[in-house]
């Protein structure tokens, strides 16, 4: 490992340095260097987004052990830094002075933790990222504020976490033992030289480990039925925490998930696919059911998370196709929408954030009553938030799900599950009209009804901004998603060793050894 190598890690280092100094001022006893600890935070950030663009987009041969840095890894920095800094900015003052250090270095670890998960390149690596992403966020929701719901959420959340990693850590070793090494980007090769040709069944162990694994990063995207803890867990926590929770996990485990299907080169056996597409079906529509019957919004938008992973496991389905766009490649339109996702679902819960009822957080729906009346200009960025997350023009989320189900619908008739995967393309469109009820809800509460007790402004001006900047976002990304587009589309370029579409093989050992590789063409 040369100095250069680690050079190529210096967002990551940024971000491990920072969050120590953090820690290290948050400890100190003085109030005034307290204060400190969140723009300190937010510089560490703005830095490493800096180092982000002055290094450019990896050449994807740097030699460190453990990681494999790619263009996924520059796409990731991006978005999750970005979006980082609008989370501390949510953030800004929600914690009490004394915990403000602890708190801000916690946002800043789970940070890094999505960052490592986007250059691992080991099955023990890939883990050890994951578990980075998570264990802050238990500390955080119990710190976010003074609550008995917060600790009881963190609590919950904290036991159902480590059941999923032992699940996750059970599935790598299944993997493992089938493949005979823990590098990522060789396990297919293990599985080939261990009996199991391209476009063959793999083992029984393989495919154990391939299911333990899928269960486990299920919990982290907040997939059926490991969402059950989603509700309660968002409604405990303070509100910037919510809207963290709702992108940090879920682009995490779509990474590694997105990892493990190329592990596999995106070949995996017919059982697999039909799993993953009843997973995806039951999800969206297990999501937008039980939101329709939410009044309180926090829960509204935690069963909306729950819907959106459903979305994004149709993009997965579709997989790579090198070269191509959102439209036709189903993990760009996935890196794309899960960008959009996280900001607009951020600036729904800054705004939540941004006033209070009395000395009680806003919450349900009446606390948002008659809100445009008072706010005009929360209102408006929190409406387009809604109407974003809904998928109305002219908002990204519109374009966001025109990319993935888009994506479904380029399926080439040669494609052996082109009408299953148009099926749940469908089933997603209907349930994207049915959660339109819900969004429409807040929209109309904000503008229609009367006030019932008005909510007073609290949190200050960055979670102001934080608002301010993800509904301008919104509205800048549909009249301009190229750029976005394109880093995206340039994501997916080592995810495949061929430029081929994800397709799914016969479990008939014999039908698979009588069929040739052209049978398997997807067509373009």
């Amino acid at each position: 490992m040369t100095l250069d190598a680690l050079t190529q890690l210096g967002p990551e280092f940024m971000l491990l340095i920072g969050a120590c100094i953090v820690l290290i001022v948050g400890a100190t006893a003085a109030s005034q260097r307290v204060q400190w600890a969140s723009p300190v935070a937010l510089v560490v950030v703005l830095l490493a987004i800096l180092a982000t663009w002055r290094l450019g987009v990896p050449e994807g041969d740097t030699s460190i052990p453990g990681l494999w840095l790619t263009p996924l890894t520059y796409y990731v920095r991006w978005i999750t830094l970005g979006i980082g800094a609008l989370v501390i900015l949510a953030n800004w003052h929600q914690p009490s002075e004394s915990e403000r250090g602890e708190y801000m270095a916690m946002i800043l670890f789970s940070l890094l933790g999505v960052l490592l998960t986007a250059s691992a390149n080991d099955l023990v690596v890939l883990f050890f990222t994951i578990e980075l992403v998570s264990i802050p966020t238990y500390v955080l929701i119990a710190l976010s504020r003074q609550d008995a719901r917060a600790a009881e959420s963190s609590v919950k959340y904290f036991f159902l976490g480590a059941m999923s990693a032992a699940i996750l850590a059970y599935g790598l070793s299944f993997l493992y033992g089938a493949a005979g090494t823990t590098t990522i980007q060789t396990v297919g090769s293990g599985l080939s030289v261990a009996g199991h040709v391209t476009g063959a069944p793999v083992s029984s162990t393989a495919l154990v480990g391939w299911l333990l694994i899928f269960a486990g990063l299920a919990f982290k995207v907040a997939a059926v039925p490991l969402h059950v803890y989603v509700a309660d867990v968002y409604e405990g926590a303070a509100s910037p925490i919510t809207g963290m929770l709702g992108f940090v996990p879920k682009l995490a485990g779509f990474i590694a998930l997105i990892k493990i299907f190329a592990a596999f080169d995106w070949t995996l056996p017919q059982s697999v696919f039909w799993l993953v597409w009843i997973v995806a079906a039951v999800t969206m529509t297990v999501g937008n059911t039980l939101a329709l019957i939410q009044r309180n919004v926090k829960r509204m938008l935690a069963y909306s998370s729950v819907a959106h992973t459903g979305y994004m496991l149709v993009a997965l389905l579709v997989g790579p196709v090198a070269g191509e766009g959102p439209m036709r490649d189903g993990v760009a339109a996935l890196l794309f929408y899960v960008a959009i996702y996280g900001t607009m679902n951020l600036g729904a819960f800054a705004a939540l954030t941004a006033f209070k009822t009395g000395q009680r957080a806003v919450e349900t729906l009446d606390d948002i009553a008659g809100l445009a009346a008072r706010a005009p200009i929360a209102a408006l960025g929190l409406a387009v938030c809604a109407f974003s997350l809904m998928g109305f023009p002219p908002t990204a989320g519109f374009l966001g799900k025109l990319y993935v189900f888009g994506s479904a619908f380029s399926l080439g008739e040669s494609h052996p599950f082109h009408q299953a995967v148009i099926a749940l393309a469908i089933i997603g469109v209907i349930n994207s009209a049915i959660g339109a009820a819900y969004y429409l809800r807040i929209v109309s509460t904000i503008y229609v009804r009367a006030e019932d007790a008005p909510a007073a402004p609290a949190s200050g001006r960055p979670v102001r901004w934080c608002l301010a900047v993800c509904s301008i976002a919104m509205l800048i990304l549909f009249a301009w998603p190229s750029q976005l587009a394109s880093q995206a589309r340039s994501a997916t370029v080592a995810l495949h060793a061929t430029p081929t579409r994800y397709h799914a093989v016969s479990e008939d050992p014999d039908a698979a050894n009588d069929t040739s590789p052209d049978d398997f063409d997807p067509g373009h």
